[in-house]
């Protein structure tokens, strides 16, 4: 691990530039009042994003979309407590939604973390070298 960065109140932007030409690894912590958003780079691309204040699990993504009901969740819950495993990967196996269908939905949600580091406005941006995201969950 590197030393942290603290970066200031700058664009995610011009940090996503400077990432890509200087390689960065690490994550970086966007910050204002009203969310936290953190930002995995690997060798300057972005690798993955987390939510602290907006995260949600997958059943309430898929409820909110319409692609299952309660009592499938319920169902795919309690099969994941007998047996262990993502409750993903459960729903797909259960036949309550197609791995394609699963993936495009976690896709959106990854866009919309995205949408809100892009419109950061007023934030405070932080830069970790040599951390992934797990280190933020």
């Amino acid at each position: 691990m590197g030393e942290i960065r603290q970066l200031g109140n700058v664009q995610f932007g011009e940090v996503v530039a400077t990432a890509l030409k200087e390689r960065w690894s690490g994550v970086l912590t966007i910050e204002n009042p009203e969310f936290t958003e953190y930002v995995n780079f690997q060798g300057g691309s972005i690798a993955g994003f987390f939510s602290a204040e907006r995260k949600k699990l997958i059943g309430e993504i898929l409820m909110a979309g319409g692609h299952i009901e309660q009592a499938d969740l319920d169902k795919a819950m309690a099969q994941q407590k007998a047996q262990g495993g993502r409750l993903g990967d459960v729903l797909v196996t259960m036949d309550l939604i197609t791995r394609q269908r699963l993936e495009e939905v976690l896709a959106l949600h990854q866009m919309s973390v995205l949408a809100q580091c892009l419109s950061a406005r007023d934030s405070e941006l932080t830069f970790e070298p040599g951390i992934g995201l797990d280190s933020k969950a």
